[in-house]
């Protein structure tokens, strides 16, 4: 089971966090006051979030994106702007529902982030083709910096991650740390190896 260790420092700025929490909490504001800064703080997760990934679009492109007509056609760098934003919706309708994190859950959520690809960029990730290792490199020296579970053992990974989800008493801001690293170091998914295919390299 997944077990997290905590130094003081990281207590101390937890502590910081609840207490303007805390703060803002006594601070009533009208209901559409409320979705407009709720809105606007998932069009700057959607923005930040691709952007790092190399997604090219500026803060003001992407949110034009989000706000355009579903039906229009969206290029590439758009719809993963469109995606990411309506998975961040997706995600608060489960969380009204009090829905428990689920494997089913992170699948449907990454479908959703890869609305409009290609079925086989859909799913758990399976076996590489023979002599070709998934692996993180160094730039410099092309060795493998990290190399992530074998893609028999995800399933049971993603239960771990999962029982840890629904049974542990830790923090939010901890429990949200855990399943993005858990999660980035496993690698589960099909638009990890299909979309960093410089990751991966021939082993001979």
């Amino acid at each position: 089971m997944i077990k997290v260790i905590l130094s003081n420092e990281i207590l101390k700025r937890i502590s910081a966090i609840d207490g303007n929490r805390f703060s803002l909490s006594t601070i009533e504001l009208p209901p559409m006051t409320k979705n407009r800064l709720r809105k606007n703080s998932k069009k700057k997760s959607s923005y930040a979030s691709n952007k790092i990934e190399g997604n090219p679009l500026t803060e003001k492109q992407a949110d034009e994106v989000i706000e355009r007509d579903e039906h229009k056609h969206f290029l590439k760098p758009e719809q993963e702007i469109r995606n990411y934003f309506l998975a961040l919706n997706l995600l608060e309708e489960k969380l009204k529902k009090n829905e428990a994190f689920s494997k089913d859950m992170i699948l449907e959520v990454q479908a959703m982030v890869e609305k409009g690809a290609s079925k086989e960029k859909i799913g758990l990730r399976g076996a590489m083709p023979p002599g070709v290792l998934f692996a993180v490199y160094d730039a410099t020296t092309g060795t493998p910096d990290y190399i992530p579970p074998e893609y028999s053992d995800i399933p049971s990974l993603l239960d771990e991650l999962v029982e840890y989800m629904n049974t542990t008493d830790d923090h939010p801001l901890i429990i949200a740390a855990v399943v993005h690293y858990q999660l980035v170091t496993i690698h589960p998914l099909k638009m990890v190896m299909d979309e960093r295919r410089d990751l991966c390299r021939d082993i001979f």
